[in-house]
């Protein structure tokens, strides 16, 4: 990919914390929602995830600013793991409760410890309007402040769960047989 110049160029890291696969012009996409270790929410896009996608994994981005659309976005350049940073888990919880105001609160029971968080308002359209309701949750600890970053339904989360542990048993076919091939090589 060319390089654009420097305000077209955007590199962070944080929280991959939403991800939303869809068609544009007949080929796949991923709109990648990243909460970086400020808290910032950023968007970013890309056709072929040159890693496993899944909420809560520690990444690293380089994007370039594409016009080649209706709006400017950012398409992913180079996207990889972070290896000493802790993953967020997606953990089960009841959401009991939402209070709208300024900043909308929602409040509920995860571990059998209550919890009253702050919420974006993108993501009360995510939470079911008949409460209580288990969901599982993404929070993001900043500074002493948590703050609820992303929702996924049991469905959602199960899809993700059973695609990592897919990819996780072909990887370690993949290795196996790759063993095998190489034990097999070394014998003739």
């Amino acid at each position: 990919m060319e390089m654009a110049s420097g305000d077209e160029l955007i590199e962070f890291e944080g929280y991959l914390v939403s991800i939303k696969p869809r068609i544009r012009r007949g080929l796949p996409e991923y709109a990648l929602k990243i909460i970086t270790f400020g808290g910032e929410s950023k968007t970013v896009y890309t056709r072929e995830p040159k890693i496993l996608l899944k909420p809560g994994l520690p990444i690293h981005v380089k994007a370039v600013l594409s016009r080649q659309s209706e709006k400017p976005r950012w398409m992913i350049d180079e996207i990889r793991i972070l290896k000493n940073v802790e993953t967020l888990e997606p953990r089960p919880a009841i959401i009991e409760e939402i209070v709208k105001g300024v900043y909308p609160i929602v409040s509920g029971k995860q571990e059998n410890k209550i919890f009253s968080v702050p919420v974006e308002e993108d993501l009360l359209s995510k939470i079911p309007e008949k409460l209580p309701e288990k969901i599982y949750c993404i929070f993001l600890k900043k500074n002493s402040q948590i703050k609820l970053v992303e929702v996924l339904h049991e469905k959602e989360y199960r899809i993700f769960d059973r695609i990592a542990k897919l990819i996780s048993e072909l990887d370690k076919e993949s290795s196996d047989s790759d063993r095998a091939v190489k034990e097999y090589l070394r014998r003739l």
